[in-house]
């Protein structure tokens, strides 16, 4: 059958989710102005100040608060296509409820000129595996306007479930709208108690250390970075929650489920990419993997220029990262320098 003009799909892996910055303001101006009529289908009728940069700046600086709070968390979905990375919709994680709920509803909208190539799916996706794994979340909800079937299916994709017909329930474009409600329960949830690494567990003796790329969850994570003593780190663990979920790709390593390895990097996926920590529990080092999660922490950035990264002036981090190809700035050839200020 012919094929012409048919959507082209995206890969995962040029969809992210990336936080809200106020220098997003001119790029989600021109996609909210051009996608004003097709979002009154999913978001609310907005105010004429809406529609201006300073609108939505005011906008992002809101979303930050929320996200400061613990009460939201709002971001970026970019595409990244033929050489350039660019704003393409945008996703919430809104009305985060802690204790005996652990939930939050998810809100979505990608730009309707990029409609049917997977855009929407790869970016709720990758946000369930934010909400369940670094924000440790255990229940995602939400509500899809009745007659509004791909977004509805979108959700189905990544395995909600509609639960129900909710009239009125929602004020979009304008008046009431009658609302499909859709949820997406993580049945494996639990209040995470990490195991030592190297133990038995249920009789068996630890298996094979296994990388992916995931956002761990926040207790284990705090577990791990404790075992390594960096407990500046684990002094203030809502920070930490956010850099996790904040990060451009984490790796994890795991035996037998539990954590044992952890690699992330900060990047703007065209110039430089930030290798932040590397981190491998003392039950499982000198086995090679710290250089595994290296590897695998850069392998998306292979392309990119400067790989850089901070690490403290000891004997065995310099050798470390000298074996993977690193050089000191000074040393350079081309006779650079770094500079930090730490606060």
């Amino acid at each position: 059958m012919p094929t012409t003009g048919a959507p082209r799909p995206v890969s995962a892996d040029q969809v992210t989710l990336t936080h809200l910055v106020p220098g997003d303001a001119p790029a989600l101006l021109e996609l909210e102005t051009r996608n004003r009529r097709q979002l009154l289908v999913g978001a609310p009728a907005r105010e004429e100040s809406w529609f201006t940069e300073v609108g939505q700046r005011t906008a992002i600086a809101h979303a930050l608060a929320e996200q400061e709070s613990g009460r939201g968390l709002s971001l970026a979905i970019r595409l990244e296509e033929d050489g350039q990375r660019r704003v393409v919709g945008r996703l919430t994680l809104a009305a985060i409820t802690r204790g005996a709920f652990e939930s939050a509803s998810l809100g979505y909208w990608v730009d309707h000129a990029l409609t049917g190539r997977g855009i929407a799916t790869h970016a709720v996706a990758s946000a369930v595996a934010v909400a369940f794994g670094g924000l440790g979340l255990h229940r995602l909800q939400a509500e899809v306007q009745v007659g509004n079937d791909a977004s509805a299916r979108v959700l189905e994709k990544c395995g909600f479930a509609e639960y129900g017909i909710a009239p009125d329930y929602l004020r979009l474009g304008g008046g009431w709208a009658d609302c499909r409600l859709f949820q997406l329960v993580d049945s494996r949830w639990r209040p995470r108690e990490t195991q030592r690494p190297g133990t038995e567990r249920n009789g068996r003796r630890p298996g094979e250390t296994t990388l992916g790329a995931q956002v761990p969850g926040l207790q284990e994570a705090l577990a791990l970075y404790d075992a390594v003593g960096w407990s500046a780190y684990t002094e203030d663990p809502a920070a930490l929650e956010r850099s996790l979920a904040g990060s451009a790709h984490v790796v994890t390593a795991r035996r037998d489920g539990e954590l044992v390895g952890l690699a992330r990097v900060l990047s703007d996926r065209a110039t430089v990419a930030y290798l932040q920590d590397v981190l491998v529990h003392p039950d499982v080092q000198r086995a090679g993997l710290g250089a595994r999660l290296v590897d695998a922490a850069l392998e998306p950035f292979a392309a990119v220029r400067q790989q850089v990264l901070l690490t403290d002036a000891e004997p065995g981090q310099r050798a470390f990262y000298e074996s993977l190809g690193f050089v000191e700035a000074h040393d350079h050839e081309a006779g650079l320098r770094s500079f930090v200020r730490l606060r």
